[in-house]
Order: structure tokens, then sequence, then C-alpha cells
């Protein structure tokens, strides 16, 4: 289905941006909340970051006068995208049915080919090489200048690299995030940083079939020798399960699956993965007669 795109060509300071008050951006938040929001499918906006146009798709539900609205942003898999009339994600219409049913703006930021990284999102970054957490930290403010967004409520689901990027973003910037949940990714086995602010949940949905991103083994990263040898699936559980100190753990055999619960921990946080037996890398419908994207969506919720 084709949705009505337009294009709102926006020029964001990110020098403003960094010197904007907690005061500014609060009466910010309020004005906004003065008025309910109307429907807008798959927009696209373009925002200047370090001097480079980057580019993102928004769907903004219909809602009331006051209501917060949490945001969902999903990040597509590896590559540089050209085509900007169509989410690159799987399952965009389900996401889109259910933003506007559960009242939740839905984002998907747009990568591309920015040295040193090899097309898509930055890995195991350092204060030279986080121009796409920039870039997602400037989408968050541009929407929260416009909309009535509940700060507490943002969320990031990804596949594949946009997989592994949702936990640079987990590392880098966990106090903008109240959980995370994604599909057919891993992170580095030593990343350069990765301090908590707060603990986060997360969500990690795996096959064991997987021969893109394995689930059992290490690998080392194409030709980008600053990410490094990249983690196991079972170990990339236990670093977010050691990392958010928890303590209980309950393990769930389904048909096609094994979902796995770690409780429990700090804050109130949980770490969850489904193991799903005979999937590889391709984007599951379902999991236990459940949508995907349903499962993400109520995990996130949660928190």
């Amino acid at each position: 289905m084709i949705h009505n795109t337009f294009f709102i060509f926006l020029t964001l300071s990110l020098i403003s941006f960094a010197c904007a008050s907690n005061e500014q951006i609060s009466q910010s938040i309020n004005e906004n909340c003065d008025s309910g929001s109307l429907l807008s499918n798959n927009s696209l906006y373009t925002i200047s970051v370090d001097g480079v146009d980057r580019n993102f798709m928004m769907s903004v539900p219909a809602s009331e006068k006051g209501t917060l609205l949490p945001i969902l942003m999903a990040f597509h898999g590896g590559g540089d995208v050209k085509n900007f009339y169509y989410p690159p994600f799987p399952q965009s219409q389900q996401f889109l049915e259910l933003a506007q049913s559960e009242k939740f703006i839905l984002v998907y930021p747009f990568s591309k080919l920015l040295e040193p990284n090899e097309g898509a999102w930055q890995l195991n970054t350092t204060d030279e090489t986080q121009q796409d957490i920039k870039f997602i930290q400037a989408i968050i403010e541009n929407i929260s200048s416009s909309n009535c967004v509940d700060q507490n409520k943002i969320y990031a689901t990804g596949y594949s690299l946009g997989s592994m990027f949702t936990y640079e973003l987990a590392c880098q910037i966990n106090d903008t995030f109240a959980a995370i949940a994604s599909f057919a990714g891993t992170m580095p086995k030593n990343p350069n940083s990765c301090v908590l602010e707060n603990e986060i949940p997360i969500m990690h949905i795996h096959g064991t079939d997987d021969f893109i991103i394995s689930y059992k083994n290490e690998w080392d990263w194409k030709n980008w020798d600053s990410v490094g040898t990249m983690k196991n699936i079972p170990d990339l559980i236990d670093y977010w399960s050691t990392k958010n100190k928890c303590l209980a753990y309950e393990e769930i055999t389904g048909k096609f699956s094994t979902h796995f619960i770690y409780s429990d921990c700090n804050s109130d946080v949980k770490v969850e993965h489904y193991k799903l037996s005979r999937q590889g890398h391709g984007w599951p419908e379902e999991i236990e007669g459940t949508s995907t994207h349903q499962v993400i969506w109520d995990f996130l919720k949660e928190f």
C-alpha cells in the first residue's frame, strides 16, 4: 500500500540543540500538548546534522489534546538507503496500523554512507564517529519540538545491522531510551564504552539457523577494523542480563522457540530472548502464533 508522502525540509542546528535549556524544552513540550495531533502517515523529513543532510520518515497518530505520545524508532538493516518512498523495515504496514491504534509516533531513520562505516549504522563508536548518534538525538529533539511527546517512553527496534545499532544506542545514550527490542543483530565483543546511566530493558530475537549473523559463533566484522569481533547470541544475552544485574531466570519452551526471561533486575527492568528454531536471517512473520511486530511492541510498552 502506497501512502502519500510529502517532503518537509528542515534545518536543525545541533549547537542550538545542545545549548537549549531543560526549561525551554519543557515549555515547548507543554505548548505542543495544548492541542491534539492530526494523522500523518509516512511523511519524509530532512534535517541537517553537522552540515550533512539526513532523512527520516515519520507517522503521527491522530490524538486528542494533552495526549502524550511515545516514540518508536525502527532501524533498518545494512545498506545506504536511496528509496525514500517506502519505510525500509519489515512489517511496516503492521507497525503503521499499530502506531495508529496504540497512539505512538513511528519513526524510520535512514542510514547514510559516512566514513568509517560500511554503508549503514556506525558501531563501536568514539567521539569522532558518532554522527549517527547525533542524528538520532536531533530527530528526537525535532519531533519533541512540534509534538506532544512522552519523553519517558522513547523506544528502539531494529533488524540486522539496525539491531546492532540499537545496542550502540543502549551503550551510548541509554538514558534516552526506555527499552529496546530487535531481531538478528549483535554487538561488539569488546565495546569501546558501555556505561549505563540507567538500566535498560532488552529483548533480542534471533534464529538458530542465521548464517549471516551467527547464533552460536563469534565472528569478525568485514573490513571495518574499529568494530572488531562480534558476540555470539548467548554471550549477548549474558552481557545484558549481567549489565542489568538480573537475579531471576525462567525458560519457556514453545513449539518453534525457546523464550528466556531474566527478571528481578535493577530498576525493575527485564532482559528477554526468543531463540527461534530453524529460523534464518529473514524477519519472521510471527512467533508462536503472535505477529512479530506485536511481540516487540508488547515488550516495549511495559516500560
